[in-house]
């Protein structure tokens, strides 16, 4: 006996199998067709969902571009006024006549004083720079006014007939200089020739210990060339675009002059002198950039 028939089922087993089979066919075709519409709608909505990202990133600014050029700094330039100190030692040596003449003797002749000491100050000067010159392409003209205290100082002795010894001195206590400067640079490097006038105090002076007599005469003297002039050439290097440091060479030149001192009857010195003395210092400027700033570079993109 089957279980239906245990159960009372085996009058209707195939009608009620046939109902079953029906409903799972329907079930089944149910279940498919609400499958392909969810995977439809899940794929219409991930669809809207990459639409509004990608909106949404076409809307941010874009970091893979290109940076911003940012020009460079404009290029030094040697254009502006400008002051400064200085400082470094002055050296001479120069011969020269004399005539001593006291009571019963007299000297004669002729002798030498080397003279070297420091000297220190301060300047004022412009400067201009030039572009576009033929063959060197630039360069730097300039004005500069200087003036110096000096302690370049040198003496000799000399003997009259009967051996009495007159000391005889010479001293460089002040100078000062107009001249102009005209330079190569080399960028932050600027090599310079310079000459122009120049100004010079000088303190002659004499002692004859053994009858007491001693004097001193000083004197300024100025002019124009070539009686009275400076030559030179330096270097000099900007640190930045204000402060600059120099080395300088001048050869200051005041023409020879002739001193005289009668201290008493009978009694007369008389000696050549001048101021033509080397000149070695170092210098420290500061530039004002009164132009507003150096000269811009045009970029090129």
């Amino acid at each position: 006996m089957s279980i239906f028939s245990s159960l009372g089922l085996a009058q209707v087993r195939g009608p009620a199998v046939s109902s079953f089979r029906e409903r799972s066919f329907q079930s089944a075709v149910i279940r498919n067709s609400a499958t392909r519409y969810m995977v439809a709608f899940a794929a219409l909505v991930f669809g809207c969902m990459a639409g509004v990202a990608s909106a949404s990133a076409a809307d941010l600014p874009d970091t893979k571009s290109a940076p911003v050029y940012a020009p460079p700094p404009p290029e030094f330039s040697w254009t502006g006024f400008y002051v400064g100190v200085n400082a470094g030692v002055g050296i001479d040596h120069f011969a020269f006549p004399y005539q001593v003449f006291l009571p019963g003797d007299e000297g004669l002749g002729s002798s030498g004083i080397t003279s070297d000491g420091p000297v220190a100050g301060g300047q004022i000067g412009f400067n201009y720079q030039i572009e576009g010159l033929p063959i060197i392409g630039h360069a730097v003209v300039g004005i500069e006014a200087d003036d110096d205290w000096g302690a370049v100082r040198g003496s000799t002795t000399v003997y009259t007939n009967n051996g009495v010894p007159v000391n005889i001195g010479a001293r460089f206590d002040n100078f000062g200089t107009l001249r102009l400067r005209v330079g190569y640079n080399f960028d932050r490097l600027l090599v310079y020739l310079t000459g122009g006038l120049t100004y010079g105090s000088n303190v002659a002076s004499y002692s004859i210990p053994s009858d007491g007599f001693s004097g001193s005469l000083r004197t300024t003297h100025t002019g124009l060339p070539f009686n009275v002039d400076t030559i030179g050439l330096g270097v000099e290097y900007a640190i930045d675009d204000h402060w600059s440091v120099k080395g300088e060479y001048l050869y200051d030149c005041v023409e020879a002059y002739y001193n005289s001192f009668t201290p008493a009857s009978g009694v007369k010195v008389g000696f050549n002198s001048r101021m033509m003395y080397h000149i070695a210092r170092l210098g420290l400027n500061y530039k004002f950039d009164l132009f507003g700033s150096s000269t811009p570079v045009v970029a090129k993109y």
